[in-house]
């Protein structure tokens, strides 16, 4: 009877007996929880770096393109294509970045080709929690069109 009256004392304090836990094993779930839950932060918080990292790099790809643009018109030079680049990045709230155009504007003759490469730098928000790793790394893009 004694037994009963134990069983129904912890069932009444909110314990109860799983199949494969003993009494009070209950707060094991949380302990490996706490233990995995700052490698799930970091994994998620790379995936949404990598993620910001492919959006920089459209917008590097598509101010190397219209640099590229600007670049193939006869009147232009290299102080237009810079404006460009830099106006374009601007607008998408990229800074840090650096381009380099060859054979633009009146320096090109019909069937040249010219050359915009944009680089700029990405800083990772996961560059803070990984301690020895300073979380930066170039992204740069070339576009290439044809005078004509």
């Amino acid at each position: 009877m004694k037994r009963l009256e134990q069983v129904a004392e912890r069932r009444k304090r909110g314990w109860t007996r799983g199949r494969s836990r003993g009494w009070g094993a209950s707060g094991q779930a949380i302990v490996e929880f706490a233990l995995l839950l700052p490698i799930l932060i970091i994994l998620v918080m790379g995936i949404l770096d990598m993620a910001r990292a492919y959006s920089v790099l459209q917008v590097v790809t598509n101010a190397a393109r219209e640099g590229a643009r600007e670049g193939i018109i006869p009147s232009s030079s290299s102080a237009a294509v810079t404006a460009t680049v830099d106006a374009f990045l601007t607008a998408a709230g990229q800074t840090d970045c650096s381009t380099v155009g060859t054979k633009l504007g009146a320096a090109g003759s019909a069937g040249d080709s010219t050359v915009v490469t944009v680089s700029c730098t990405f800083t990772a928000l996961t560059g803070t929690l990984i301690p020895g790793w300073e979380g930066t790394f170039p992204l740069s893009q070339t576009a290439t069109m044809r005078h004509e």
